[in-house]
């Protein structure tokens, strides 16, 4: 049930609170529901879920985004509807030497796609696993710049390490079947939702809980 994963991610640290859908009030100790469905209980494709498609990290527009995400499949379609991580400790791993001296305390400024009424934050492009020690690319969908290049130099750059960061030998596809629960770590892994038809044509429905973190330095 939606409590028992809210519950079970509590064993990671605290977990956010979701408001309800459609204005309800806020519930507790539940699992945020997220689907493609609309009021009548019909797929359907949401502008504003579109940032879903593009390769992000979770909440990354917060001053401590979150560590993890749990997701669980409730309904699925019986094809599409994937979900791929790209491991970014991995990319950086893999990075010339050169290329790590250049980004080397680099900040990125990252804004919510669909709410420009939040203030902007910026945050290491190469941040430090607090558990691990290990380095990772921290970028994604939500990245506007990094601060101190020009704008043409910024955006090349993110370009150019995220085509390095989703090469296929980074990237885990996941083929969702009703029951599966994903975790990941937003620290170190980027994801998207692979963009087909399936979404205006079946019902996906998936419950997320999301277990807050600490500042990336």
């Amino acid at each position: 049930t939606r409590g028992q994963q809210f519950a079970f991610a509590g064993n990671f640290g605290e977990v956010e609170v979701h408001g309800a859908h459609r204005g309800e009030a806020k519930r507790y100790d539940v699992a945020h529901v997220m689907s493609n469905l609309d009021a009548d209980g019909n797929p359907v494709l949401r502008v504003s879920k579109a940032a879903n498609y593009h390769w992000h990290t979770d909440k990354p527009y917060h001053a401590a985004p979150p560590m993890l995400t749990m997701l669980r499949a409730v309904e699925v379609p019986p094809t599409g509807g994937d979900t791929e991580f790209a491991n970014t400790a991995l990319a950086y791993d893999a990075l010339p030497d050169g290329t790590k001296r250049r980004i080397a305390g680099l900040r990125v400024v990252f804004r919510p796609a669909f709410d420009e009424s939040r203030a902007a934050v910026d945050h290491p492009l190469v941040r430090m696993h607090p558990e691990t020690g290990r380095k990772a690319l921290y970028f994604g969908n939500h990245s506007t710049h990094i601060l101190g290049l020009p704008e043409a130099e910024s955006a090349a750059l993110l370009g150019e390490l995220l085509d390095h960061a989703t090469q296929p030998q980074f990237v885990y596809r996941h083929r969702w079947r009703a029951g599966d629960l994903v975790m990941w770590d937003n620290r170190c892994l980027l994801h998207r939702l692979v963009a087909d038809d399936s979404m205006r044509r079946y019902r996906r429905v998936m419950h997320r809980s999301v277990v807050r973190g600490t500042v990336p330095v």
